[in-house]
């Protein structure tokens, strides 16, 4: 016949897992002012330790989406100012860059002072623009995985590709 949890039993559970690190059903048989087999029965017959396991896991998936929501909804914050602050940059980039009433094309007008902002300018664009890519989850820069030829082990290759290899590299 299936044992009932009743109430005790249910309060003696939590009073168990609240203990954490430092569980002990002694401790547990004190606080209920029950015997020690007692509480080692109750533990035994309402499967405390899978009872443990599976409240952790529970607690530590509302944890890590409440991490993740959190996380979420900080980058978005960051995106936000951001696209914000790309604004005046853009703006700053657009005073320098006129187009030719003549040819219609765009040209660059700054003296030097404004060349020296300009710089500037386009640095924090830079800047703004690798922060919102690492915040998408995106490369900042580029990852080219490249590998010259004479990295190669060419010992069972024929003669001919020794040579061309040789001519590459008096090119570079």
């Amino acid at each position: 016949m299936p044992k009932v949890e009743t109430k005790r039993h249910i309060e003696a559970f939590d009073e168990y897992y609240a203990m954490g690190k430092d569980r002990n059903l002694v401790a547990v048989a004190r606080q209920c002012s029950a015997g020690e087999r007692t509480v080692a029965r109750w533990s035994k017959d309402f499967n405390w330790q899978g009872r443990v396991a599976q409240r952790d896991l529970e607690n530590g998936k509302k944890i890590m989406a409440k991490t993740d929501k959190t996380v979420v909804n900080t980058k978005a914050d960051y995106r936000r100012d951001i696209r914000l602050a790309f604004q005046p940059v853009k703006a700053a980039i657009n005073k320098v860059i006129v187009k030719n009433e003549e040819t219609g094309e765009l040209e660059v007008k700054l003296n030097m002072d404004d060349g020296r902002q300009l710089a500037a300018v386009v640095a924090a664009f830079a800047t703004l623009a690798k922060l919102d890519l690492l915040l998408m989850g995106e490369a900042d820069s580029r990852t080219d995985n490249t590998f010259k030829l004479y990295d190669v082990d060419l010992s069972g290759y024929p003669k001919a590709f020794e040579t061309v290899i040789e001519t590459e590299e008096e090119e570079e």
